[in-house]
Order: C-alpha cells, then sequence, then structure tokens
C-alpha cells in the first residue's frame, strides 16, 4: 500500500544531537532502550554539584553558547544531504532558541553564524536564516508553524529546515539554576535535572518531496501556538488555560482532531507543575485524547533540554510510530502522536506554549528502523 493522501507537509528529513547520542540513529535507540545520562557537575558557587544530562564529549569549561553550537552542528549533519535535493540555492531555516531565563547569556550572532556556515568542501544545501524564535520549549513549534505557513503561501518554495537548540549544561547556567533552587537535589525533591539537546527537521509541501526523490517519514498535521498567563515563573499553581487552548484547537482542526491521538509526547521536565499543567488540559479535551493516556516526557532521557527537546520527541514520536507500520496498515489507520511544549515564561513574560499533531508514513519501503 502506497502513502495515503495525508494532507499536510512532510518530514523528509531528520538530525539530532544530544547527551544521549550524537546522531538520530544514535538518539533514537538510546530511548527506546531507556538510556539516560545524568551526572554531577560542578557549578561554580554551589554548594555542591549540580546532576546534569550533557554531552560528555564537550569540554566541561565551554560557555552556553559553544555547546549549543556544537550541538547544532552535529545535529545539522544529519540532514545534510537530504538539502542537496533543494532545486533552491539556499534552504530556508526556521530556528527555535531559548527564552529569556536563567541560564547564561547567548551570543545569538556567533551561534548564528556557526550554524549558518557549511562545513568546509561541501556541495549545496546552504542554509539561509528566515527566522529564529526565543521561545523556549514552545520555540520549534513557533518555527514550525512559519515554515509551514511560507510552505504553503509558496514565499520559500518546496522545503524547508525547521529546528532547535539549546544548553543548560555549562557551568554559569548550571550556577544560576543552582542559586535559584531549580535543580533536583536533597533540598528540592520537585526540581529539574538541567540538559541540553539540538535537532533539525527538513519538511517539504506535499508532492514535493516525491518530486526531489524523497522519502516521506512522516506528515504534519496541524501546529497550534498559544500563551499561559500564569507560567511556571509566576510561582502560582498550574491553571493550564494556555495548553487547554492548544489542544482545543489542534482539536477542532480538520486534519489534525479528525480523531483521537494515540500518544503524547511532552517536552517538559519532572516539576509536579508539568504534571498539573498536562492532566487539566487533558481532562478538558478527554475525547480527542488517548485513553488510557500514553505518555512520555522529554524528561526521562534528556532532563531539561529547553528548547532543544522539541524536536527530539518530534523524531521519537515518529520513529516509535514507524516501529507499528505492519499493524498500522492492517488496522488501516495510521497512528498519530500529539508533540507539545510550555516555556517557563522567564522574566514577566507570558509562558508561550505550542504543540502539532504529526502521522507517521506507514507506506512505501525503506526509512524505516534500518534508516
Amino acid at each position: 500500500m502506497g502513502e495515503r493522501a495525508v494532507s499536510g507537509e512532510r518530514v523528509v528529513g531528520l538530525g539530532l544531537c544530544t547527551p544521549i547520542g550524537t546522531t538520530e540513529e544514535m538518539t533514537l535507540a538510546s530511548m527506546r532502550a531507556g538510556l539516560a545520562r545524568f551526572a554531577e557537575a560542578a557549578a561554580p558557587g554551589a554548594g555542591e554539584p549540580v546532576r546534569a544530562s550533557r554531552l560528555a564529549t564537550l569540554d566541561p569549561s565551554s560557555t552556553r553558547t559553544e555547546r549549543m553550537i556544537a550541538l547544532g552542528r552535529a545535529a545539522l549533519d544529519g540532514v545534510r544531504e537530504r538539502l542537496k535535493a533543494s532545486p533552491m540555492g539556499r534552504v530556508p531555516l526556521y530556528l527555535g532558541l531559548p527564552e529569556p531565563s536563567l541560564g547564561a547569556p547567548v551570543a545569538r550572532e556567533s551561534l548564528l553564524g556557526a550554524l549558518l556556515s557549511a562545513p568546509p568542501g561541501q556541495a549545496g544545501g546552504a542554509l539561509a536564516l528566515v527566522g529564529a524564535f526565543e521561545g523556549g520549549r514552545a520555540a520549534f513549534f513557533e518555527a514550525l508553524s512559519a515554515a509551514i505557513g511560507d510552505l504553503r503561501a509558496g514565499r520559500v518554495g518546496s522545503m524547508a529546515v525547521v529546528g532547535a537548540v539549546d544548553s543548560l549544561c555549562d557551568a554559569d547556567s548550571l550556577a544560576a539554576l543552582s542559586a535559584a533552587r531549580l535543580h533536583l537535589s536533597p533540598q528540592n525533591r520537585d526540581g529539574r535535572i538541567p540538559g541540553e539537546a539540538a535537532g533539525f527537521v527538513v519538511v517539504a509541501r506535499p508532492g514535493a518531496a516525491a518530486g526531489m526523490g524523497l522519502e516521506a517519514l512522516g506528515v504534519v498535521l496541524g501546529v497550534a501556538l498559544g500563551a499561559e498567563p500564569a507560567p511556571f515563573a509566576s510561582r502560582v499553581p498550574s491553571a493550564a488555560d494556555g495548553l487547554t487552548g492548544v489542544f482545543r484547537a489542534l482539536r477542532g482542526d480538520e486534519a489534525a482532531g479528525a480523531r483521537r491521538v494515540d500518544e503524547v509526547m511532552s517536552c517538559q521536565p519532572g516539576e509536579s507543575f508539568w504534571a498539573t499543567e498536562l492532566s487539566r488540559a487533558y481532562l478538558r479535551n478527554a475525547a480527542w485524547m488517548p485513553e488510557p493516556l500514553a505518555l512520555r516526557a522529554a524528561g526521562e532521557w534528556l532532563g531539561d533540554a529547553g528548547a532543544g527537546a522539541a524536536p527530539v520527541m518530534l523524531a521519537a514520536a515518529l520513529h516509535r510510530r514507524r516501529r507499528r507500520a505492519q499493524a498500522a496498515r492492517a488496522a488501516g489507520r495510521a497512528p498519530r502522536a500529539l508533540v507539545y511544549g510550555s516555556a517557563d515564561g522567564a522574566r514577566g513574560r507570558g509562558g508561550r506554549v505550542g504543540a502539532c499533531v504529526v502521522e507517521a508514513a506507514v507506506g512505501g519501503a525503506g526509512g524505516g528502523e534500518g534508516r
């Protein structure tokens, strides 16, 4: 059975770099095996080491920007070959970045310059930045929404790269989290484990993927954005108004809300605030949610990877769905996953919220488990 006629942009490339794997294949294999890399890291001025999830091959003394550059370049390497299929001279890039927060400042121009520069000897697949979105855990969804809007309007050709990168594992960020008592410790059993990650997704207009000789790994059925009036940083119990609205928007979408999703993939760390947020938004949209709730959270593997969590969880959603492709063919329906992320809303800003629904491509050959 070939690919069904499903409305939505095709995912035709994935590239990841995380503490549990420097490629998409390594990261997803580690997640499938339930592996995590949590270890104590020194934080200047902190009374004790901070438990963190960080890439061991990076110098512990590297800055936040340096870590983000290394993570981003490695993740981009995973999609470079796909970009060569584009007939455009430069492929548009939409990039999700950290929100202003307790972490160390990011040297934005240095980061963007490093990610946009092609590796030595690289032919084709050059990138042109269209937009950078500082929405934290929601930033990737903001970037994805902008990319899909431009693709549908014909402003950027037939292909775009959407990604996000973040790190909270440099010494200054660890020290700031420690001073704010946000990290998991004996004194704060409801804290977070700082993490880092980068991921890039190549999306193409329906029909364009086949024309470029690229297999569709999945379909983005819909994206929704919102804001939480009382986010985590407000220090009040979650009312989940922002997330409820985002779920409701997707539920009302003709494609994304046509039937229940089969799994929920959360970009959140482990604090109880986020569990309360999800439970309230879930109950207000129960008719559209999996029953019983099937949930996986980024914190299980990555700790708090900030903006970098979303592309990882989207890739994991497609991978987990594709592993069940044979059963999906037999049932006549491809499984769907809801991926969402909520920002802290630091420094008096409202907390950005974003989500998307993706459906795995279950037809065609290749591109599955052995990819």
